[in-house]
């Protein structure tokens, strides 16, 4: 039975920690600075708010490193400290056109220690990942932080901390005229930092640290299950002579997974139910623990995956042009993407994860995945949990039909684990009803992904009305025309007001090369008819058609046909499952 943790728990004000002869770490397990202005505003809110000293929280300090090379590591505390660090920084910035004097005491006092022979270092190191950035324009005297170029998002969360205290202490100082009043303003800040009152939790040993490192979730501290997993994954692969293997792959998964815009935690648990069980995120980081031995394979692993999951969500064409039908896998999760759905990548991830054991042609379920997602996600919005555990039992029984013997016994698993997936999606698929009843909800939204969205299915419709296999238009060249215009002029026989119900819905829509569509603009539609003659795209082209059958009176009536139309079509043609 391991001992009872040994530790010291004191309150202090800041200055005797911060400020004092120690010098202190981010060690490598911990996450990154993640503080955004609403926690940065927070905090000078709590500073400014009466000029008595306030509770700044609990801090747990290692003490063990101090022996080895000087460094206490900041096992809790990270993100106050170095807010309190970039605030100093601000202050000394400001001084410094004041009083270079004053500006150098802050620097060497606050910031940076100075030995006997007038070398420098900082108070605080922090962690590899913006040590240089924050060295070079927070740490530094003279460090340019409101000119710096920061190159990583957690670069950029520094400089946005150190522009909002800026302009908060600037503000302040804009309230005094003159120069005494306003240094004194500095001091006040200054000296009430220093002021507020810590509880300093000091350990020995760096074991306790990691365990203290994860009770602290389990007490309510945000940390992910990605922050415990990384700090489980540093614990048990301990750095190299020449390379910190577990610190240099865990910056790779986390470079791959954050381009895709997909949070680190979402992706961990996809992997882990696409490979392992499925497990909600409460109880994630625990079944980890007490499944993996092998923490150099599941590292491996987990970089793998990430490398496949941005194939997934951010590859482009030449990524699968190797493939068989690599362009019909490529125009499905081209699909996907805009669909912003993310349930169904648990079982594609295990698709590309195991295809090269599959001997067996993907496509067809892809697409099948694409279609459904539609239908059930994008237009009748229906619950994804279920789906989710449906497709992670999926995803475990093709991880496992992947191992199991010679291509030919394989195959025939991988196409009855297909098989099984496609008659359980089918049915959880809406009916045709309450998917026409959806569908008439189907409208533009004036957003990026909301008009990316929507040219998605105004280019699969054009493609239904195509003669060649071509199918797939390039969304730059085209541009979303509204027939009955957002803001009728006033030839039109209906005001905005009268129109804003209607006016968005997607039978109103069509495209149109960008040239045309500025042509045509909000002009009545017998004159818009003149320019809509002139595009080459199908769904344009059975437009006019159908205008010049029925007459160019463009009423909310023909609108809604026009919808029910294309409900018709895409349940029965363009996305049937």
């Amino acid at each position: 039975m391991r001992p009872e943790i040994n530790f010291e728990a004191q309150d202090k004000p800041v200055s005797e920690v911060l400020f004092s002869q120690s010098k202190f770490r981010v060690p490598r397990y911990q996450r990154q600075y993640a503080w955004d202005v609403d926690q940065v505003s927070q905090f000078w809110e709590d500073l400014s708010a009466s000029d008595a000293p306030y509770f700044l929280g609990s801090f747990i300090f290692n003490t063990e490193t101090v022996r080895e090379d000087g460094f206490v590591d900041i096992i809790d505390g990270q993100q106050r400290l170095l807010t309190i660090t970039i605030l100093i920084a601000v202050l000394r910035d400001l001084a410094e056109s004041f009083d270079p004097e004053r500006a150098k005491r802050y620097q060497w006092q606050d910031i940076a220690i100075v030995d006997r022979d007038g070398r420098e270092s900082f108070r605080i190191q922090p962690a590899d990942t913006i040590s240089e950035y924050f060295g070079n324009h927070i740490q530094s005297f003279s460090g340019a932080a409101l000119s710096s170029i920061p190159s990583t998002r957690e670069e950029i969360r520094v400089k946005k901390a150190y522009m909002y205290l800026h302009e908060r202490v600037s503000a302040e100082m804009r309230l005094f005229e003159s120069r005494e009043a306003q240094l004194e303003l500095l001091e006040r800040v200054r000296k009430k930092v220093s002021q507020l009152i810590i509880i300093s939790v000091e350990i020995a040993h760096e074991e306790d640290a990691y365990e203290i490192f994860e009770t602290t979730n389990a007490r309510g501290m945000e940390l992910s299950v990605a922050d415990l997993l990384k700090n489980l994954i540093f614990k048990k692969i301990k750095p190299g002579e020449d390379r910190d293997f577990a610190k240099d792959v865990w910056q790779e998964i986390t470079n791959d997974i954050e381009s895709t815009g997909t949070e680190l935690k979402r992706f961990i648990r996809y992997f882990w139910i696409s490979q392992y069980a499925f497990v909600t995120e409460k109880k994630l980081f625990r079944e980890v623990k007490n499944k993996i031995t092998d923490w150099q394979g599941l590292l491996n692993d987990l970089w793998d995956a990430s490398i496949k999951y941005n194939t997934l969500l951010d590859g482009d064409e030449v990524d699968f042009q190797d493939l068989k039908d690599g362009m019909k896998i490529y125009e499905a999760l081209f699909g996907l993407r805009l669909m912003h759905v993310s349930q169904c990548y648990v079982l594609l991830l295990a698709i590309l994860r195991n295809l090269d054991k599959l001997s067996t042609n993907p496509a067809r379920v892809f697409q099948f995945i694409e279609r459904f997602t539609f239908q059930y996600s994008v237009v009748c919005k229906l619950p994804s949990n279920r789906i989710e555990k449906i497709y992670s039992r999926h995803a475990l029984k093709l991880h496992a039909a992947a191992s199991d013997g010679p291509s030919e016994k394989v195959s025939k698993k991988v196409q009855a684990v297909f098989s099984e997936l496609e008659q359980e999606l089918k049915a959880e698929a809406p009916s045709q009803t309450l998917f026409n009843e959806s569908f008439d909800d189907l409208s533009y939204k004036n957003t990026e992904e909301g008009r990316r969205l929507i040219k998605y299915i105004l280019a699969r419709i054009d493609g239904h009305y195509r003669t060649t296999d071509e199918q797939r238009i390039d969304f730059n060249t085209v541009n979303i025309e509204h027939l009955l215009p957002q803001v009728p002029s006033k030839d039109w026989p209906v005001t905005r007001q009268q129109a804003k119900p209607y006016v968005n819905k997607l039978g109103n829509l069509t495209l149109l090369s960008k040239k045309l569509n500025s042509k045509a603009q909000n002009s009545p539609m017998s004159t818009k008819l003149v320019e809509l003659k002139k595009s080459g795209l199908p769904i344009t082209k059975q437009l006019v058609s159908q205008l010049e059958e029925d007459g160019t009176d463009w009423t909310q009536a023909q609108i809604s046909l026009r919808q029910q139309e294309f409900a018709r079509m895409a349940f029965e043609k363009l996305w049937r499952i």
